[in-house]
């Protein structure tokens, strides 16, 4: 298999429930063939940004969904996590890693994703917010 060609990645749209994290960990592993390092920073930062849309968005709530999405590029791995949209303490902000302060039992996430991620984005469309992550094969996964 040439493994600069690019791949057909796969999406799965689960149910905004905190054990539905497990499936998404599973589809995750199961897309890019691993179990090393490498792929447990792909679970590892999908896992931190399902639990930000269920914590930060309409997703966490009744009947909420949340769609993740991993793609096999040239070089890369990206992962795409997609949310119904801010909740309503959350309307006017943006994903971004807020300060920390000492005493603080969350808001890592982000500052987690910043910090292992090769690059990283948000895209806020249609009403639902996107945030996305690669991870290089060459430094981080193996290209299995």
């Amino acid at each position: 298999m040439d493994e600069d060609r690019p791949h057909l990645g796969a999406a799965i749209v689960l149910p905004g429930e905190p054990d539905q994290a497990a499936v998404m960990r599973r589809r995750i592993r199961s897309r890019t063939n691993g179990n090393g390092p490498g792929t447990d920073t792909l679970v590892l930062l999908a896992s931190e940004l399902f639990t930000n849309a269920l914590r930060h968005s309409r997703s966490g709530g009744p009947g909420g969904e949340v769609a993740v999405a991993v793609f096999k590029l040239p070089g890369r791995y990206q992962v795409r996590v997609t949310d119904q949209g801010p909740g309503e303490d959350h309307r006017s902000t943006f994903p971004h890693p807020r300060p920390l302060g000492l005493l603080d039992e969350g808001g890592f996430g982000l500052h987690l994703v910043d910090s292992e991620a090769s690059r990283w984005g948000t895209i806020r469309e249609g009403g639902r917010t996107t945030v996305w992550f690669e991870v290089d094969r060459d430094s981080h996964v193996s290209a299995s």
